[in-house]
Parts: C-alpha cells; structure tokens; sequence
C-alpha cells in the first residue's frame, strides 16, 4: 500500500519548510525511524524520520522545493495491499503528520446545565489534521478529536487545544470559548515594490531563512517599542583576565573570548533585574517571569542569522560556556541546529565589535524583551575615578528593550551593573 508521508509540524508557528536534501531516492529500502529527509525550517533544520518499513514509491517534494504543513514529502510502499478506503495513517512515530476519518463515539456526553459552552456531535466521517502524538493524547483523555476546534496552521489539532478543550474534567464533548492566542499588531500594510528602472534590476526569491528573519524583525518592531541606552565600559583588566587565562583555556581545547564573561555579567543583571528576563502575554496581558537563564549568542553565517543560547548558563563556569559558544557556532555554520537549541531565550546577545562595530540598535529577538548589542573595545579617553583624563581600552554596550516592560532608569541600572562586573572581572567570582 501507498503510504503518504505529509510534512509535521516542527515547532509552533511553522508553518512551511524547505526540503534541503534527501538522503533516500526512489526504490531505496527504508526501516521505521530512519532519516530520510532534511527540512530547512525556521532557521532550523529537523531530520525526518519514516514512520514505516517499506520502499520509496516515489518523491512528491524536491530538493529546494517549499513544502507547507500537511504536504505530501514522499511515498512509500509498506508492503500491506491496498484498500478502497483511504487508510489511516495514524502510525506510532511522532513524525508523520496524518489526515484520519474518526471513528464514531458510543455515546454523546452530555453537557452540565450550568455549562457555558456549546455541544458540538461527533463528525465520524471528518478528516483532522494532527500528529499521532496528539491523537493519542486525546484518546488518553478521552476526548473524540474531531470535535476539537483546531487552532494550528492548516487547521491542524495542537496538544494545546485538547487541553483548552478538555479544560478540568476527562471526556467532556463540549467546545469552550475561544482564547486569544495572538497580539495584533499595528504594522503599515505591505506594499508591492515599484520601479523606474526595472530593467537594470534583477529578482531573486527569498531564501526560507531570510523570510523568517524578515517576518521576525517586523513583527518585534510592531509589538515591541523598542529604547535603546548606550554605555561605554572601560575593560583594561577584563582584557587582562582574558589574556591570562586564554592559554590555559587554550591547552583544553577552548576558545576564550570576551562573550563568556559578557554572559555571566548578564546572568548577575538578570537575578538581579528580573525584568529582563521576562516575556509579555498579550492574550492575557500577564507578565512571564523565567525561571532560568537561556542566553542567546546571535550568530552570523553565509545563509543566514541564528541565535542559538547557552541553556542554564547560570550553572556553567566560564570554559564551559566558552566551548558551549564555540559548539553553537560550529552548528550553525554547519547548517545543523536544532529547533531546541534556538527556543526558550532569557534574553540575546548581539556582538559587531568582532568586525570593527561600535554603538548600534539592536532588535529585540522575540517574545524576549530585551537584547544587548556589543561593540568593539577601542583606545580612548576617558575620566577615572580620581577625576583624571587618562586613555582606556572602551567598550561599547547597546542595550534595546521592550518599554512597555522596562523603563529608561531600570534599564540604566542594568547597564550600571553591567559595567561594574566587566570593569572590574573579579566581581564575576564573587556574583557566583
């Protein structure tokens, strides 16, 4: 039998992918669980897995071709006859995003009296779109998926919309009001691009990462009123304590720079301004307070920007999160991040000092509410605490935040103690 592997959702809010190569071609013999497929997907690429054992009939998705969320990748022949019914496709693998007729209930559940909700009956012959783990979930909660309302791309059903539905009591049937699940925004409307020259122009599509960027930079200039304050640090003996210890890191392997010492500069400003590490729930204008400290290292590569961050970098020394940084890099040049490596930010750091950069204004990296922009450290002069002139090695610091949040005197404070720890880098011992 024919079996149609459709493309899975690979995180929320994705709701196309790239084919970026296939490591299979048609006749190839394949075992469940094996990858066959790289999907280039919001600056992430995720290795597919085949749900089934079988041969690959055919490839419905090409190398570089766009493929949204319930697309046909592949065709595979399982080896089981053929039916005149569509089959369900509902297999164990957490992969395989499927289209399924439901089957029909043994009995309605009736709704309580007082319930604001409305009776929804049972569709046996509708087609829902969602991942076997959803399904399966469902049926653990008792719950009949097709008459779940869907709120995922394509009308596909989330674990989150079982829960919504489901809401405190096992196997009620009944459809709750819907929630808000996303903030407005207020952007201008996009206009076509026109020309008086056109044939000294030339067009080229969009790469799916730089559509992702795009649509990530607008929409956190929409949401977020971004402030930015600038500081000038004076680092003489952070270059000192690097310059110290860069050979011993050096024999391990490492590579010391001045990133690991910003990072744990700004896990000191976020225990102590917790703000900043923070998000914003528009739905239900709540304030998201994290309770770890995932620190973001935007990196630039030939095909594109991404911000892997260094988990629990609280509990890291300085090597370790040296060698982590360099981990991250080597990964995102190399095309193989992960989703997981690039979710759950506390806040990012963008460093230009690294090819010459001074002050700039960084873009808030959403849903966090602030990033901190690094810049290059430079001879100048500047007044000491004795109120002398002297020439010091400055370094610059933007810190971009989200004002709804963070007002301008907190944020100075965060950058005040920013530089006290990067001034002076055996502050960052006794900040633990």
């Amino acid at each position: 039998m024919a079996f149609k592997f459709k493309l899975p959702e690979l995180g929320e809010g994705m709701a196309e992918g790239e084919v970026a190569s296939w490591l299979v071609k048609p006749g190839d013999t394949v075992k469940e669980d094996d990858i066959i497929v790289e999907i280039q997907n919001d600056k992430s690429v995720s290795e597919l897995p085949s749900p089934v054992n079988g041969t690959i009939k055919e490839i419905n998705k090409q190398e570089g071709e766009t493929a949204e969320i319930g697309d046909v990748l592949v065709t595979i022949d399982d080896g089981s006859p053929d039916t005149d019914d569509e089959p369900a496709a509902d297999t164990s693998s957490n992969s395989d995003t499927t289209t399924e007729k439901t089957e029909a209930p043994a009995a309605a559940t009736e709704t309580p009296a007082n319930s604001s909700s409305i009776p929804v009956a049972a569709d046996p012959n509708k087609l829902v779109l969602a991942m076997p783990s959803v399904r399966q979930y469902a049926r653990d909660k008792g719950i009949d998926i097709s008459v779940v309302p869907a709120t995922g791309n394509h009308g596909q059903v989330l674990k989150a919309d079982i829960d919504n539905f489901n809401g405190n009591s096992a196997g009620n049937t009944a459809v709750s009001a819907p929630v808000a699940t996303e903030a407005k925004t207020t952007g201008q409307a996009i206009k076509p691009y026109s020309s008086t020259q056109p044939d000294l122009e030339t067009r080229e599509p969009m790469s799916p990462v730089r559509k992702v960027i795009a649509k990530a930079m607008r929409t956190s200039k929409d949401v977020s009123p971004h402030v930015t304050s600038f500081q000038d640090v004076e680092v003489t003996a952070l270059m000192a304590n690097r310059k110290k210890y860069k050979t011993i890191a050096a024999d391990q392997d490492i590579h010391l720079t001045f990133l690991p010492y910003i990072v744990k500069a700004l896990v000191a400003v976020l225990k102590k301004y917790p703000e900043f590490n923070a998000s914003i729930d528009d739905s239900t204008e709540e304030i998201v307070y994290k309770h770890y400290y995932n620190i973001g290292i935007a990196t630039d590569t030939d095909h594109g920007l991404y911000v892997p961050n260094i988990k629990n970098a609280d509990s890291k020394g300085m090597f370790a999160i040296a060698k982590e940084i360099t981990e991250n890099s080597q990964a995102a040049y190399d095309n193989k991040l992960s989703a997981a490596q690039m979710s759950g930010g506390s806040i990012t750091i963008s460093n230009v000092g690294s090819i010459g950069g001074g002050f700039f204004t960084p873009v808030i990296n959403q849903p966090e509410v602030a990033i901190l922009g690094v810049g290059k450290i430079a001879k100048e002069p500047f007044v000491d605490e004795d109120g002398e002139i002297k020439v010091g090695n400055m370094l610059k610091l933007s810190l971009s935040y989200d004002h709804r949040l963070i007002d301008g005197a907190l944020a100075q404070r965060a950058l005040n103690l920013m530089s006290q720890l990067l001034h002076d880098p055996d502050m960052l011992l006794m900040e633990g």
